[in-house]
């Protein structure tokens, strides 16, 4: 979904990395049948994660959903381990025209929902029809022409080709609910306790604590690189919310619980060095850059932009962060779709950091270093404030390093940490100076319109010839040319500057030592369907 991480949304951050987090086999269920093999039974398998859910429908929430919507809910397809193929997953098969225009998904007749109704393509194209009738990201349907039921097949027809469609319909927001029951339950109800069709259900939600689901025992799926398909090993999971990093460290190395996201960074040490908990790290599929504002003093001058591009040192940023990130310098991250490693390398010589280089623009621009260093002109100052999110661990280490590689160059940067959710306010009223940003979604034809198109609300930049290369990148079916495009859309940004990429994260999960059989794609989802305790 083009779900938008958001101007330095820290929970978008997050959660693009576990944004499709223990999609733990979203089929649907079957009537039990006495001469299966029974489930190797476990009691409880504890988890911490930083947020309390917002809700347990991933169609109505508002932020994004995580790993508690992909227990209970489930995806049609999955793009495999390294996002670059099409599986069936709940779906029983799936096949993709050539023109990339027409997906046709069979579902097992036989597949049930939490409540034990059909989850049959009826079902799931009802469910649909709900997400675009309520959902905030309703949108993300747009493509889609029409979808028809032949047999047990469900027919989309698209519009326009492209991955986006792809990474919709594998995401959990994808996954069937049903249907009926919400119109009968009412949103508030249903949002408490939603009745889907994944491996757990809803039996307890304590506000502010917790979260437990029981097994579906008749839950079974379709996908192909997991040994088990069935239901789970554990008897029911309870998701605790703990939103201080340290005391989710503290619980999983007490041996409280048996899995934690959102590792904080400066906790990796300890826990790398603890022979009872494993440390998990993935590239989440995000881009975090600065935006500046093109129609504010002093950044309205393209100097002063480019000036501060070559003065980041991205190197030094990545060792003040103890390493956790990854430098990048095109719109499309290495762990998203479509990276055109090519072009990387080239912005990479391209734009190296460059002190002399940038200090040199701002004096061909009449920029003069004053009396106390900082840089004057027409008796105008070079200092601006930065936006950052407070929400950020990273973010906030990394400011005053950014301050103090752009006072190399004579401008006076005035740190500002705001609650995250605020930053998004202020791109859309266009009342920052600069600010640290982040998009985080697999498919950057999901994000980066929303920062790009003319009108757009977190677009106070935009460029006729900058939509036309993004209009072919977005629908351009073939994926080796769709990289490519989105290559030459960096570079042509670069030549503006309204943006500077800077990083990708890298993101971290724990899991106590005997916890095995873990599956996790190179962008952090997780498949939980082969985890076992070991004796």
């Amino acid at each position: 979904m083009s779900k938008i991480a958001g101007v330095s949304w820290q929970g978008m951050a997050l959660l693009l990395a576990v944004l499709t987090l223990l999609a733990l086999g979203a089929a649907c269920a079957e009537d039990a049948d006495p001469d299966e093999p029974d489930v190797v039974d476990h009691p409880e398998l504890v988890v911490a994660i930083a947020g309390e859910i917002q809700g347990t429908d991933p169609q109505q929430v508002t932020t994004t959903v995580d790993l508690v919507h992909t227990l209970i809910t489930t995806p049609p397809v999955s793009m495999g381990l390294n996002n670059d193929e099409l599986l069936p997953f709940g779906g029983q098969d799936v096949e993709i025209s050539d023109d990339g225009l027409k997906m046709r998904i069979t579902f097992d007749p036989e597949r049930t929902f939490h409540n034990g109704v059909p989850a049959t393509a009826e079902a799931w194209e009802a469910s649909v029809e709900r997400y675009i009738d309520i959902s905030p990201y309703a949108f993300d349907y747009d493509p889609v022409e029409e979808i028809t039921i032949e047999d047990d097949t469900a027919v989309v027809t698209l519009s326009e080709p492209g991955p986006g469609m792809l990474v919709v319909l594998s995401s959990s927001y994808a996954g069937a609910v049903e249907a009926m029951a919400a119109e009968e339950m009412g949103e508030e109800e249903f949002d408490r306790a939603t009745i889907g069709c994944g491996p757990y259900k809803v039996d307890e939600w304590v506000d502010g604590s917790h979260i437990t689901m029981v097994r579906n025992d008749d839950y079974f799926d379709y996908l192909p690189f997991v040994d088990n398909n069935e239901a789970f090993a554990f008897d029911k999971i309870t998701v605790r919310f703990i939103p201080e990093g340290f005391t989710r460290v503290s619980e999983i190395r007490a041996g409280n619980v048996d899995l934690i996201t959102g590792v904080p960074s400066e906790s990796l040490e300890v826990l790398e060095e603890d022979p009872d908990v494993q440390v998990h790290d993935y590239l989440n599929s995000n881009v975090r850059y600065t935006q500046m504002n093109t129609k504010r003093f002093p950044t309205e001058d393209y100097s002063v932009r480019m000036a501060i591009a070559l003065a980041l040192d991205r190197d030094e940023l990545k060792d003040g962060v103890d390493d956790v990130i990854q430098p990048v310098f095109g719109l499309v991250g290495p762990a998203m779709v479509r990276h055109h490693e090519e072009t990387e390398l080239q912005l990479q010589e391209e734009y190296a950091h460059d002190l002399d280089r940038a200090k040199q623009l701002l004096e061909n621009a009449g920029w003069e270093e004053g009396p106390d260093g900082v840089r004057v002109k027409d008796g105008e100052e070079l200092t601006f404030e930065f936006a950052f999110s407070g929400d950020n661990p990273i973010d906030v280490r990394a400011a005053p390093i950014i301050q103090s590689q752009l006072d190399r160059i004579g401008v006076d940067l005035q740190l500002r940490e705001y609650d995250g959710r605020y930053l998004r306010d202020l791109v859309e009223e266009r009342d920052f100076d600069m600010i640290l940003s982040n998009w985080s979604w697999l498919d950057p034809g999901g994000v980066w319109p929303a920062s790009l198109r003319e009108g757009a609300a977190l677009a106070p930049w935009s460029h006729p010839e900058v939509e036309e290369i993004l209009d072919r990148a977005v629908f351009e079916p073939d994926d080796d040319e769709g990289a490519r495009i989105w290559g030459e859309l960096s570079e042509r940004i670069w030549e503006d500057v309204p943006f500077v990429p800077l990083w990708s994260d890298r993101l971290f999960v724990a899991t106590r030592s005997n916890v095995s059989g873990l599956h996790m794609s190179v962008s952090g989802s997780m498949f939980l369907h082969d985890l076992d305790f070991e004796d």
